[in-house]
């Protein structure tokens, strides 16, 4: 594939990982204006033939002899490892990394673990979009939800995307070839407007500048919607409300690990020659105000004469995560798996902070006073701000019972 020389100079490099991952990147290559680096990696030759529109590898060949893993991700990493040099001397320019995998436990999980680490080596933007099997597949699902745990210190912003919201999304009689479509078209969308942001002159600007100040540090959490390609509407009509509860009720919106308060918010829109800046703003506003978002927002548009009657939008967000200094001991926390601090955890359980009463609430029957009352010693909120514990789901009998109902059932809403 020729790559088109841009006049910003900006090096992006987009790397497919796996089935999954491949086939997202070989579309977005086909689809764009060729300003991405798009590589494509796997382990399996026939997969890779499939590939037409980006710079294929065929990766650990004298260890997997062109066949795929088979799940098997120790092979995997056998096979990616041979290759850490040259994968090295592929990212060492790059202004931005995107990874695109499936993360059932194979080629995909394996391959971008280690890209993401050689990415920490460099100065680039590393961003990852990660598709999850399907819950009732139930180990699989599990270690994605543990890759995902694995990956987020390592990338400035990470987007997932579980199988199971295709089911929500997606109208009862849908095909499944038709359902992965539909994820498919969450990432390339976002791709695309990445791009945009990075290489397009518009009616309103951002640019690689705005991807630093939204994405400032790896790690913490980051979320993400686009709008639907079918959604359309009149642009003189009172319309806009109603396509912005459309997107904002986006299942993407609505997992359970998404952030919920913002430290970064951008908007990217896109509309025809008639786009309004009355319409920039009410869309910005409907946005800001859904995420009670009150500190600068990144918006930008671009024209798209292909969008007749409809606006494309996307919507990235991230909440930043203070790190945690490895070396520091989190006094009090009742949750920590340290053993080095366990020794001190059972003095503070034996020694617990004296809580004051009120003399109001003890009793007036001359009782001693409650001088020696517990409290659990919570943390410093300041200090220790994002610390969590692992949170990850718990299934039953294969249904991951932390999401809504309206998930887990497949139930549509839709407003009119």
């Amino acid at each position: 594939m020729e790559y088109v020389m841009n006049d910003v100079g900006i090096k992006v490099k987009l790397f497919g990982l796996g089935g999954a991952g491949m086939h997202i990147v070989d579309a977005f290559a086909q689809e764009s204006n060729g300003l991405f680096e798009c590589h494509t990696l796997d382990t399996d030759a026939k997969a890779i033939t499939t590939t037409q529109n980006t710079e294929s590898h065929l990766i650990g060949k004298e260890i997997c002899r062109g066949l795929g893993c088979g799940g098997d991700i120790d092979l995997a990493e056998k096979a990616i490892n041979s290759h850490r040099e040259v994968i090295s001397s592929w990212l060492e320019d790059a202004d931005v990394i995107i990874l695109v995998a499936g993360l059932g436990g194979g080629v995909g999980s394996a391959f971008s673990l280690l890209i993401s680490e050689l990415a920490e080596k460099t100065g680039a933007i590393t961003l990852g979009f990660f598709v999850l099997p399907f819950s009732f597949e139930g180990a699989r699902f599990s270690k994605g939800e543990n890759f995902i745990n694995e990956l987020r210190p390592s990338l400035h912003g990470m987007f997932s995307i579980p199988n199971d919201l295709l089911l929500q999304e997606g109208d009862a009689d849908q095909t499944a070839l038709n359902g992965f479509e539909m994820g498919n078209r969450w990432i390339l969308n976002s791709l695309s407007a990445l791009s945009d942001v990075l290489f397009e002159n518009g009616i309103i600007n951002q640019d690689l500048g705005s991807l630093k100040q939204l994405f400032q540090a790896r790690g913490g959490k980051s979320l993400l919607a686009v709008s639907q390609d079918t959604n359309i509407l009149d642009l003189a009509d009172n319309a806009i409300e109603t396509h912005i509860q459309s997107l904002l009720m986006n299942p993407l919106l609505h997992q359970e690990n998404q952030p919920k308060d913002l430290d970064g918010l951008m908007i990217v829109i896109k509309g025809n020659q008639s786009l309004e800046l009355s319409i920039i703003h009410k869309v910005a506003s409907l946005i800001a105000q859904k995420f009670n978002f009150k500190k600068d927002i990144l918006v930008s548009a671009y024209v798209d004469d292909s969008l007749i009657n409809s606006l494309k939008i996307s919507i990235f967000g991230k909440s930043e995560i203070d790190q945690i200094p490895k070396n520091k001991k989190l006094e009090g926390d009742l949750f920590s798996d340290d053993e080095g601090g366990s020794e001190e955890l059972s003095k503070k359980k034996k020694s617990p902070n004296i809580l004051k009463v009120h003399r109001s609430k003890l009793s007036k029957k001359g009782e001693k006073e409650m001088d020696d009352q517990k409290e659990f010693a919570f943390f410093d909120k300041e200090e220790d701000r994002g610390y969590f514990v692992d949170s990850s789901s718990k299934l039953f009998k294969g249904i991951n019972l932390d999401q809504p109902t309206y998930l887990r059932k497949g139930i549509k809403v839709k407003f009119k």
